[in-house]
């Protein structure tokens, strides 16, 4: 598979319904929102400042995730409801895009960190985050009772 048939592009009116269609394999189902709620919060809860985006394979959206509430004096940002559409997944594609997704939100914002919040029984999400370079911070997100999850920008840099 060519790396260049992976594409990130912001959720809009040429890709929003192949978007809302996406769903994750149904044993996954209670533990991610759907794309719709993701939307809507995108744009009730406009304080975080979050922006949604397709994960395009081929320019076909097999993926979706959300990137907000970014923290200038931590320097932090959230990698929020990165799902790939249960039909898309067992190939890789997940992992190929997560590593596109930690690549492109770091040429985007100026952090030390990345992290996300998973369900603490979400065991197959924690191998796969921690596979991605992420690891628990030992911190509960107070907002949902879930596990922090950090990816450390610099580990991959030479010091």
């Amino acid at each position: 598979m060519d790396i260049n048939m992976l594409t990130i592009q912001p959720v809009d009116d040429t890709n929003r319904e192949a978007v809302l269609s996406l769903t994750v394999a149904s044993e996954q189902s209670r533990f991610i929102e759907t794309n719709a709620e993701s939307l809507r919060e995108m744009e009730v809860d406009i304080q975080y400042a979050w922006s949604c985006y397709a994960l395009c394979l081929n320019e076909r959206p097999v993926g979706f995730m959300m990137i907000g509430a970014e923290n200038k004096v931590d320097r932090y940002v959230w990698l929020d409801r990165f799902m790939m559409d249960g039909r898309e997944q067992g190939q890789g594609l997940g992992s190929r895009f997560l590593q596109l997704a930690l690549v492109w939100i770091q040429e985007r914002f100026d952090v030390d960190d990345i992290v996300l919040s998973l369900h603490s029984t979400n065991e197959p999400a924690k191998r796969f985050y921690q596979r991605g370079g992420f690891v628990d911070s030992g911190r509960i997100d107070e907002w949902n009772g879930e596990e922090i999850w950090v990816y450390h920008v610099k580990q991959g840099q030479p010091s």
